[in-house]
C-alpha cells in the first residue's frame, strides 16, 4: 500500500529530542553517561535525534551544500560520465534506484532524486585498488571541479571522527564499554551521499523523493537542509518531522545497529517528500563497520530470556546484497532467489 502524501505530519520535537553533545565531545565528567541515557531513551522510541554543539564548522556544511548544487547544475551528459558502476561511487541519475528492500512500503517507482556518492578517498597505488579488490574503487571526481573535491573531502574528514564519537556514545547507551565497537570500526565504511530532489509536483502515484525505508548502515548523520522534506514514521504510524534547528545534525539508527542490539534499538522508517516547489539538497553521511566486521548481537542485549535473533553477518555480504537489489543496472547480476 502506498503512503499518503496527505498523511498528518505533526511536529516531532517531543519524539525527536535536540541534544547538546558539546559537553560529551569535550570530555566533561558525567556528560557521556547523561548523553547515553538520552540516546537510549530515544533509540527505544523513534531512533531519531538532533545533535547541536557538535563542533563541525558551519562553513564546511555550507560549502558542501554549495558543492552539491554546483555538481547537479552541470549538464546531464557531464554527470553521466561519472555514473556509478558495480559500486555506489559517483553519479546516480534519476530513475536508477527503487528501494525494493523496504519492509514498510511496496516501493514500485524509482526515487525522484539524483545522487552523487563519495567514499573514503583512496589513491591509485592503494593496496586495495592495486589488488583489484571488487569491494573498493576510486572516487569518481569531476575532472574540472577541484573546489568540489576539496569541499566534499574536507567535510568527509570532519564528519568521520564525529560519527565515530557517536558510535562510542551508542556503545555506552547499550551498557557496553566505551570502545566496544572500536575493532569493528577500525576501517569504517563511510559514505557521503549528495542528493538533489526536484519538487514533488512531478511525482507519480507511490513515488517519493526518497521512498519509505530504513537506513542499512549503523548510523546516519544528516545536516539539516534549508528546506524541509524528511519525515519519520512513529510506532503509531504518524509521520513527523525532526525539529528544524539551524546548523544541527539529524542522527538516526540503521539496520546494523538493530542487529547489534538484538532489536533493542530498531531502525525507524523514514521518507523524503519535497513539497517546497523548489529544488532541495541533502548531504547525509553514513557510517558503518569495516567490511570484514561480523555483526552479531552484543552481550548486553542477549540472555537466557532474550536469545540472539540474528545469525552472524559479514558486513561485506550485506553490502553486496544491497547493491544487487535496489539498483536496476545491477539487477541482472543478482543470484536467483
Amino acid at each position: 500500500m502506498s503512503q499518503s502524501l496527505s498523511a498528518p505530519r505533526p511536529a516531532g520535537s517531543e519524539r525527536i529530542p535536540v541534544l547538546d553533545v558539546g559537553p560529551y565531545l569535550a570530555g566533561v565528567p558525567g556528560a557521556r553517561a547523561a548523553l547515553a541515557s538520552q540516546i537510549a531513551r530515544t533509540c527505544a522510541d523513534t531512533g531519531f535525534l538532533v545533535i547541536a554543539n557538535h563542533g563541525i564548522d558551519p562553513a564546511l556544511i555550507a560549502g558542501t551544500f554549495a558543492a552539491a548544487a554546483d555538481f547537479f547544475d552541470q549538464p546531464t551528459e557531464r554527470k553521466l560520465a561519472l555514473k556509478v558502476g558495480d559500486l555506489n561511487i559517483g553519479y546516480l541519475p534519476y530513475g536508477a534506484q527503487i528501494v525494493r528492500t523496504s519492509k514498510v512500503n511496496n516501493n514500485t517507482r524509482p526515487n525522484l532524486s539524483e545522487s552523487f556518492y563519495i567514499v573514503t578517498d583512496k589513491s591509485p597505488d592503494d593496496p586495495q585498488i592495486v589488488s583489484g579488490n571488487p569491494l573498493f574503487e576510486l572516487n569518481h571526481w569531476p575532472p574540472d571541479m577541484p573546489a568540489f573535491k576539496a569541499a566534499t573531502l574536507a567535510y568527509f574528514a570532519a564528519m568521520q571522527p564525529l560519527a565515530l564519537r557517536m558510535v562510542s556514545a551508542i556503545a555506552s547507551a547499550l551498557d557496553l564499554p566505551d570502545d566496544y565497537f572500536a575493532a569493528d570500526f577500525a576501517d569504517p565504511t563511510c559514505t557521503l551521499r549528495l542528493i538533489r530532489y526536484p519538487s514533488h509536483d512531478s511525482a507519480e502515484d507511490n513515488q517519493f523523493g526518497f521512498a519509505p525505508h530504513i537506513d542499512t548502515s549503523f548510523l546516519t548523520l544528516l545536516a539539516q537542509s534549508a528546506l524541509p522534506g524528511l519525515e519519520v514514521r512513529t510506532r503509531e504510524g504518524d509521520w513527523i518531522r525532526p525539529p528544524p534547528v539551524r546548523g544541527s545534525f539529524v542522527v538516526n539508527t540503521g539496520e546494523m545497529l538493530t542487529r547489534y542490539s538484538n532489536d533493542r534499538f530498531i531502525a525507524t522508517p523514514h521518507r523524503v517528500i519535497n513539497a517546497n516547489n523548489d529544488l532541495r539538497h541533502a548531504i547525509p553521511f553514513f557510517c558503518g563497520p569495516s567490511l570484514d566486521a561480523v555483526i552479531r548481537p552484543v552481550p548486553s542485549c542477549v540472555g537466557p530470556d532474550n536469545p540472539p535473533r540474528y545469525e552472524p553477518l559479514l558486513f561485506a555480504d550485506h553490502r553486496r546484497k544491497l547493491n544487487l537489489t535496489n539498483f536496476d543496472h545491477r539487477r541482472s547480476q543478482a543470484a536467483p532467489a
